[in-house]
């Protein structure tokens, strides 16, 4: 049997994986992760937010993306791999707009 995940304390240590992250590439800044917040929350799923600054839009706005951290994950184990993962969606969202 598999031991029950504390998603709570997963998303902590990922927003505490992800807050303050910067992407640059050869042309300088992409995007700064500001902050990770929950914008819901169940046993099974937590919603969350990543608030973020596009440096590639003009004015440099501040822009969000949802996701869902899930006990049932297929793509990622633990917040380190979803950290992971979201700064790749981030950094593949920002630079397809660009």
């Amino acid at each position: 049997m598999m031991a029950k995940r504390d998603l709570i304390s997963e998303f902590r240590t990922l927003r505490d994986l992800l807050v303050g992250v910067q992407r640059t590439d050869d042309n300088g800044p992409v995007l700064t992760i500001e902050d990770v917040v929950v914008v819901s929350e169940s046993a099974d799923v937590i919603e969350g937010r990543v608030l973020f600054t596009d440096y590639r839009a003009a004015g440099r706005p501040a822009r969000t993306s949802d996701f869902h951290y899930e006990v049932k994950q297929l793509a990622v184990d633990g917040p380190e791999d979803a950290a992971d993962l979201l700064i790749v969606n981030l950094e593949e969202e920002v630079l397809a707009i660009d």
